[in-house]
């Protein structure tokens, strides 16, 4: 078994272009950093400078995951065997799941001549995986407070996949253990603070009561536990070995903006955008909002000077934050900003999370424009100049191009005249908003519908489906079963409407009408607009789901249940922590359940919606790569009994968060592949975005107007089918509020964009009345299947790392 690394370009052809090379660049007078050799090889490889004009910290691209992982485990190794005794710091959370899958493969697979030979490859020749056990430890976060019984901790996660892994000894490993001593040990974390938030405000005043005695006490004790674990780590000469990351607001760790550069290890309140981050493992934003971390400080990282530290970074939702913290000079509002002034600084990111730096996008631009300028090219330069300059393509000037490097360099070795460029771009634009017009107007297709999750299709393209619906044949396959969307809230509150009273009355439904009569009920209800019948509804739906996995035989097993379930269960269950599997078929039985409401309102069957319920998806921190046997033939077979003409995609070939949709795709492309799936040469596929991953206006070639009201619609539909994604316990850390806002604000602004570019007297005067009246448009990209395939990587490099981990980890 052999994991290979594919690299996009080399460091000889990157010279053949006339660039210059990987490893030549012009640096700041304070960098002198001294390259590994598994820095030398990753860095030539990509084709890359390691340092661009207008950059302040060095940088290695890597294509994806995988490869960012590999170069970081390698570069582990590779430091570790010159540092036996070294003090470590390594982040935890979703961005180094393949850095720890790829020290699991490497030493499981050492001795392995394939693995030997590679090895040696990258400057490392030694019979043993390094030995690490000698080595210190220093944990970087902590939630505050929290349970040292909560899975998701980041005490719990750091014994789970670095101490077993790296044979720590207990005396080396310094962790954030804030409640196995003091007042919190004492009268219980429950009783100090019932709903597991601390209000640092209590400090100012004098408290009123013995509860808030213990409170404040425990927040002198945190504080002292922070000064103590500062000089812990100083005591040890400071880490050698940091790995960290950078949160979606731009924190370093929980360093948030405005932090001073020479702060200690001290206690943060979340912000909402970490607290988002936060929700899903902390059980939802009502219990992540609010909370505080203990987190080292940037003084604390700074220490010693000469330490090795390596941020990683991947996806384009991290693509800001990357481009803040590498562009701009030395700023407390931009933490990790603090790492340029020393020399063994370093930025391992996903070519995605690199997008935004623009010396490095002018240069793809540049790599391409010397195969030849195409329109695809053409029209991204004059694109996003006009939208940078908020001029409508046609009025853009030779001026307003020159201003920008991209279109000096068009300007230079322009194939055509500029005016016919700006025309035929402009004419790409109303052509891909005349495809959009005509979207569903082939009466008879087949249209097979894939979606990661069960709103995902909701926030995509939900607005165009009475076009859809009204001349194809639709079928719909989910992939997962959503279980980690339902809040615990949601089933007590579905439950504790259950009264006696009502459960006598409905007990004849729950018990013996088919599950197709109460989708039947929701529909007149949604018709009607009886938001208290749909309440209701959706207790009904649970207990059903509960009498069919328990196999409960009457009303009273099912009171029982019910009593259980709040009076046991979820009151001894840590927000946050996995369900047992009978309650996560529950709740993925219920998220199954709203999209059978949601497609009752466009009068699609139940038996048109498959629900896969994929093994990929556990609910663990690390979601597995998806099986050939339980993962891709299932939708091999339902792809072939549908015969699809056209086939819904959710388009996230660069692995930005979240992971799962990345992996659906995967399992898309993987059964497309196989021999055998139904041959279908003139297959269409259609990719779609939403909240987590949007298109360009030149990455997409369908632009679909939606009218104010297909909006209003498409809130009011999510609103009354979507009730576990009501209250947003899992939004995005960029919106605060639902999907179902925060999609259509994604819309409006993608029409906001084209009006910049097109002009509103184009939308003003068109002969279509659904464009003169546009509120709003969806992005689509038609794709071929050579063309689909090509964005999607081969799924067995993946599995192969990951039964190495999962055979470790059983």
């Amino acid at each position: 078994m052999h994991i290979v690394v594919r690299y996009a370009i080399t460091g000889i052809l990157a010279l053949s272009l006339g660039l210059h090379s990987a490893l030549s660049f012009s640096a700041p007078s304070h960098f002198n950093p001294q390259w590994s050799v598994v820095e030398r090889k990753f860095l030539a490889a990509s084709g890359r400078q390691a340092l661009y004009p207008g950059e302040h910290i060095p940088v290695i691209e890597t294509n994806n995951q995988y490869e960012l992982g590999k170069i970081t485990a390698l570069r582990f190794i590779e430091w570790a065997i010159t540092n036996p005794n070294g003090v470590i710091a390594l982040t935890s959370g979703a961005t180094p799941e393949y850095f720890i899958k790829f020290l699991h493969y490497y030493k499981q697979n050492w001795h392995k001549p394939q693995v030997q030979a590679e090895l040696h490859s990258f400057g490392i020749n030694r019979k043993n995986f390094p030995d690490t056990t000698n080595m210190k430890f220093v944990q970087l976060e902590e939630f505050f407070p929290i349970s040292p019984k909560h899975s998701k901790n980041v005490t719990n996660y750091i014994r789970r996949y670095y101490i077993k892994l790296l044979g720590l000894k207990k005396e080396n490993i310094l962790l954030m253990d804030l409640t196995s001593k003091g007042i919190l040990a004492e009268k219980g974390l429950k009783v100090v603070f019932m709903n597991g938030k601390i209000d640092l405000k209590i400090m100012q005043r004098k408290a009123t009561s013995q509860l808030e005695l213990w409170q404040q006490q425990a927040i002198r004790e945190a504080r002292a536990f922070c000064d103590e674990y500062e000089k812990r780590i100083r005591a040890w000469g400071g880490i050698d070995f940091y790995l960290g990351s950078l949160g979606y607001g731009g924190d370093l760790g929980f360093n948030k903006p405005g932090t001073e550069f020479d702060s200690k290890t001290h206690i943060v309140k979340l912000d909402y955008v970490a607290a988002a981050h936060a929700a899903k493992d902390l059980g939802g934003i009502e219990y992540s909002k609010g909370k505080l971390v203990v987190t080292i400080g940037l003084g604390t990282v700074a220490f010693k000077p000469n330490a090795t530290r390596i941020i990683i970074a991947a996806g384009e939702a991290k693509a800001r934050v990357v481009r803040d913290a590498i562009e701009s000079l030395p700023n407390k509002q931009i933490p990790a900003t603090m790492l340029q002034k020393f020399p063994n600084s370093r930025f391992y990111i996903t070519a995605s999370a690199a997008s935004l730096l623009q010396n490095r996008h002018f240069e793809d631009i540049k790599r391409r424009s010397l195969k030849g300028w195409d329109q695809q090219l053409l029209s991204q330069v004059i694109i996003e100049i006009a939208l940078a300059e908020k001029k409508q393509i046609s009025s853009l000037t030779e001026a307003d191009i020159k201003r920008h490097a991209s279109g000096a360099l068009l300007l230079q070795s322009k194939p055509k005249d500029l005016t016919l460029i700006l025309q035929q771009t402009k004419a790409q634009l109303t052509q891909n908003i005349e495809s959009g017009v005509k979207i569903g107007s082939q009466v008879g297709e087949k249209i097979l519908h894939t979606a990661p999750h069960h709103d995902d299709i909701m926030v995509g393209y939900f607005p165009i489906m009475d076009m859809l619906t009204k001349n194809y044949k639709n079928r719909f396959a989910y992939f997962t079963s959503g279980f980690n969307s339902v809040p615990d809230s949601y089933i007590l509150n579905a439950i504790n409407r259950a009264s006696d009273w009502w459960l006598n009355k409905e007990a004849d439904f729950i018990f013996n009408k088919p599950y197709a009569r109460i989708i039947a009920k929701f529909r007149n209800y949604y018709v009607r607009q009886d938001q208290a019948q749909i309440n209701m509804l959706d207790t009904t739906i649970a207990l059903k789901h509960l009498v069919d996995i328990y196999d409960i035989k009457n009303l009273e097993q099912l009171k029982q249940t019910i009593r259980w379930l709040k009076d046991d269960y979820f009151p001894n269950k840590q927000p946050g922590d996995m369900d047992v599997a009978s309650i996560k078929l529950l709740k993925g039985m219920i998220r199954e359940s709203e999209v059978d409401r949601k497609w009752s309102l466009k009068n699609i069957p139940l038996d048109h919606i498959t629900h896969l319920r994929s093994t990929f998806y556990t609910g663990k921190e690390f979601t597995t790569t998806p099986r050939t046997e339980s993962d891709v033939i299932p939708f091999v077979n339902l792809y072939n009994s549908v015969q699809p003409d056209i086939l819904t995609v959710e388009d996230d070939p660069n692995s930005a968060p979240p992971i799962t949709h990345y992996k659906a795709l995967q399992v898309v492309a993987q059964g497309l592949r196989n021999k055998s799936a139904h041959s279908n040469p003139n297959l269409q596929i259609w990719g779609y975005r939403n909240i987590w991953f949007r298109y360009k206006p030149f990455e997409a070639n369908t632009y679909i107007p939606v009218a104010q009201a297909m909006l209003d619609a498409q809130r009011r539909v999510f609103l009354a089918c979507f009730h576990t994604q009501r209250t947003a316990s899992f939004p995005s850390p960029f919106f605060e509020g639902d999907f179902s806002l925060l999609t259509i604000s994604i819309q409006k602004d993608q029409y906001a964009d084209l009006k910049i570019l097109l002009g509103e007297e184009y939308f003003r005067t068109h002969p279509n009345a659904l464009v003169r009246n546009a509120a709003g448009f969806i992005y689509i990209k038609q794709m071929t299947m050579h063309e689909f395939l090509q964005r999607a990587e081969d799924l067995q490099p993946a599995i192969d790392l990951e039964e190495t981990f999962e055979s470790l980890n059983a």
